[in-house]
């Protein structure tokens, strides 16, 4: 799957599962009384959980700093939702509106409206979470689907039975749009995938497919939407009959039910309540309550006793196994990502952040010092020879590398040969160069480096080295 392939199905992905998320948000906000929830907020938080999992996520980071990161990302939209409820005008960074929100005196209603957002703020967060962590295969988008069309089959239930009740409206306008949003992207995510899998016949090349997914999708919805406008009346009238059926079945059902439950738990009620008065329960009562059956108490007590140390033990023992297993778990390592693609991380910018810097600071050392040994020069002469169209040959020794390139250019031919053959001196002889022939090494690559010297270059490096006779 290509990388504009992969986008698609995570955005598509996303929107999916978002779409569900927040229709159900908007739908308990309204039905508490408030008057919904931002859009904008809601969906910054879906993005943040995911692109914060996303980053933190095949890193080789312990669970206990991925726990911390994640605890952060959720109370700071926790804090936002709150100061959303509050109503306040002030700087969302200014905590004086928190004072004052938990200061004020707040009816039932509303400190329902606020565990209800607070709930929804937390779905929202971890839905984005768990959306990144998830693999985006096939099947995975397919329940992700089944759930959404599950969450939005709900919402519709309720609202018919609102209907049913007499409360026509509920002010939630924003539902059906949601759900064409959620069937949209689904189909194109579950399309996408399909296409990619592993039992794709691979017959449609480029991005193609891409094409015939949605004209698939665009081919679906609009039969829907033909058949529900053309079908609405007798749908309608087919409707209100089955829910008289569904009503006048359930009413019969439930009377059976009520009656099959009276027959199993009445007559033992009327037993229980009558109650035999028999020998056995008046013989055992006489039994304990007799003198000589003092010991029992004192048996009694020792196995209460008994009891509940070992009782104490293992929970004792249990308590520190789980808290020895959580706290190994928190300090443990996830798996790093060990696939052939290389992942940017905040590591590898900083790493060639570094040998960017280490790369200029060489190239200024040199440029403010100079060369100071014939080695340097030697590497600068191999440089010079590339751009001059000139690539050295690793099997040459630095005498025969320079013979070829001094029959290239001749007129510089006492200039190679002279660096060439300090190099020699000071690496093969073991000699360290004194300032004087340094100096002499610094002139001879200075010619090189002359301006006049260009054309024959440039020559060079177009049409090719040709050697000269002689």
């Amino acid at each position: 799957m290509r990388r504009f392939e992969k986008t698609l199905v995570f955005v598509s992905g996303a929107v999916m599962d978002f779409s569900w998320l927040y229709a159900w948000t908007i739908f308990s906000m309204i039905a508490s009384g408030r008057d919904g929830f931002p859009f904008a907020d809601a969906a910054v938080m879906f993005a943040a959980a995911a692109v914060l999992t996303r980053i933190s996520t095949g890193r080789g980071l312990r669970v206990i700093a991925i726990g911390l990161l994640q605890a952060t990302g959720l109370v700071s939209a926790a804090l936002r939702t709150i100061y959303i409820m509050s109503g306040t005008t002030g700087a969302f960074v200014n905590s004086q509106w928190l004072v004052e929100f938990f200061g004020a005196r707040h009816s039932a209603m509303e400190w329902f409206a606020l565990v209800a957002a607070l709930f929804w703020t937390s779905a929202i967060w971890l839905g984005g979470a768990f959306f990144a962590a998830r693999p985006k295969t096939h099947e995975k988008i397919c329940s992700r689907f089944d759930l959404g069309l599950a969450a939005f089959f709900s919402i519709l239930l309720i609202k018919l039975a609102l209907v049913v009740k007499g409360n026509p409206s509920t002010g939630d306008n924003l539902t059906g749009a949601l759900a064409c949003v959620f069937f949209f992207f689904g189909l194109v995510a579950m399309g996408m995938t399909r296409a990619n899998g592993a039992h794709s016949p691979g017959l449609v090349s480029g991005r193609r497919r891409l094409g015939v997914v949605m004209g698939f999708i665009g081919a679906v919805l609009l039969c829907v939407m033909s058949v529900a406008v053309f079908f609405q009346q007798p749908l309608a009238r087919a409707a209100g009959t089955g829910y008289g059926l569904l009503k006048g079945g359930a009413s019969s059902l439930g009377s059976i039910f009520l009656w099959f439950i009276k027959f199993l738990y009445m007559p033992r009620q009327v037993k229980m309540r009558d109650g035999p008065s028999g020998s056995s329960g008046s013989s055992i009562g006489s039994f304990f309550q007799s003198d000589n059956a003092q010991w029992v108490e004192v048996v009694s007590k020792v196995l209460a006793w008994l009891f509940g140390t070992f009782l104490g033990l293992t929970i004792l023992v249990v308590t520190a196994v789980a808290v020895f297993y959580v706290v190994r778990w928190l300090f443990s390592r996830t798996a790093r990502d060990h696939s052939d693609v290389k992942r940017r991380s905040l590591s590898d910018l900083v790493r060639r952040l570094r040998g960017l810097i280490a790369l200029f600071a060489g190239k200024a050392r040199r440029f403010l010092g100079g060369y100071t040994t014939a080695a340097d020069f030697y590497r600068a002469l191999t440089i010079w020879s590339r751009r001059s169209g000139v690539q050295p040959d690793p099997s040459e020794t630095p005498s025969e590398f320079s013979c070829r390139l001094a029959g290239i250019f001749p007129s510089l031919k006492h200039e190679i040969e002279s660096i060439a053959g300090a190099f020699n001196r000071e690496f093969y002889g073991e000699t360290a160069l004194g300032r004087e022939e340094i100096n002499f090494i610094r002139l001879s690559w200075r010619k090189l480096r002359n301006p006049s010297s260009w054309p024959v270059r440039l020559k060079t490096r177009v049409f090719g080295t040709i050697t000269s006779p002689g």
